[in-house]
């Protein structure tokens, strides 16, 4: 009597034998692209792969284009500037009244403009004063008279015989005030030296204390109004002067 043993692969089905040999046998898209295997799927498998594939990398994508393109057309377009931007610091004016003032005088130039009173020395409105200087964005600062000395002294303000026409000059001469500007050619390199009010003195603000229109908005305290040194709208500057002594 034979003792041999059929094959095990013998005791399996047909249908059996099949999954075996799909199990055994290479991926249909082994080695393709995911954009390969993607455009010969049939048409109902193609969303599923897709979602499963591509979607959060196309998400991705258009997330990162939209970002660049809003930072070259930030970059590429001037930033629109008011018509005038004054900067009012340490309170000379109440709350709320640096509006008021904003809206009449908008009112009567026909455009935009910004009276910003929010510049506390006590906190980070130097800071903010001079960072805003230096990029170009303020053409006129109104500054109790300590404050205003020491922005003088940093060499901020346009010497006002320059800053305003003869005419205009001469019908506000009587208000002008001097400061020490900055000049720092007589120094030596140490570090810590600084031309801060070693200029000679000149007159770079105008005394707002019989400035009719100021006092509409503003308390009787002292103040004093400059052309910033770097301002690109001198004739807005200069007419918002007018605009507020008379």
């Amino acid at each position: 009597m034979s003792t041999d043993k059929r094959p095990q692969d013998d005791r399996l089905t047909d249908a059996q034998r099949k999954a075996v040999d799909a199990l055994t046998e290479a991926p249909q898209y082994a080695g393709k692209s995911k954009l390969y295997v993607f455009a010969h799927l049939p048409a109902r498998e193609k969303a599923t792969y897709f979602r499963e594939h591509f979607l959060i990398p196309c998400i991705a994508a258009v997330i990162v284009i939209a970002l660049c393109t809003f930072v070259i057309v930030r970059f590429v377009s001037p930033r629109e500037r008011p018509a005038l931007y004054a900067a009012v610091v340490d309170s000379t004016l109440p709350l709320g009244e640096a509006t008021k003032l904003e809206e009449q005088y908008e009112q009567q130039l026909g455009r935009d403009v910004i009276i910003d009173d929010y510049f506390d020395t006590q906190k980070d409105g130097l800071s903010k004063l001079q960072t805003m200087i230096s990029d170009k964005q303020i053409d006129v600062v109104i500054a109790p008279p300590n404050v205003f000395k020491e922005l003088a002294g940093y060499g901020y303000f346009t010497n006002l015989t320059s800053a305003l026409s003869a005419d205009e000059y001469h019908n506000l001469h009587m208000y002008a005030a001097d400061f020490h500007g900055f000049d720092d050619s007589d120094l030596a390199d140490d570090v810590d030296d600084s031309g801060s009010g070693k200029g000679k003195a000149e007159p770079y603000g105008l005394k707002l204390d019989d400035a009719k229109r100021w006092h509409t908005f503003a308390t009787d305290d002292a103040a004093l109004i400059g052309v910033v040194a770097n301002t690109q709208q001198s004739g807005n500057a200069r007419h918002f002067i007018d605009y507020l002594y008379n």
